[in-house]
């Protein structure tokens, strides 16, 4: 059960990754929402199958997404 969950986790986390390139190439920013929910859970994902080298990019994509919201924020 626990493999299914998972690996739900690891879809629905990329297809929020997905959909937040959508948002911003849009400039919606909900964009941000999505992208770092998205790279949360491809993190959670990726510490659960041992995926060490997914974990620290997911580590500097979540790190970039609150810069990129800053930066976005502030230039508005």
């Amino acid at each position: 059960m626990l493999e299914i969950i998972t690996s739900i986790l690891g879809w629905v986390g990329t297809g929020l990754v997905l959909v937040g390139y959508y948002l911003n190439a849009n400039k919606y920013v909900s964009s941000w929402i999505a992208w770092f929910s998205g790279n949360l859970m491809i993190l959670l994902y990726s510490f659960y199958i041992e995926a060490y080298p997914m974990v620290v990019l997911n580590i500097f994509l979540l790190c970039m997404n609150v810069y990129g919201y800053m930066k976005w924020v502030k230039s508005e």
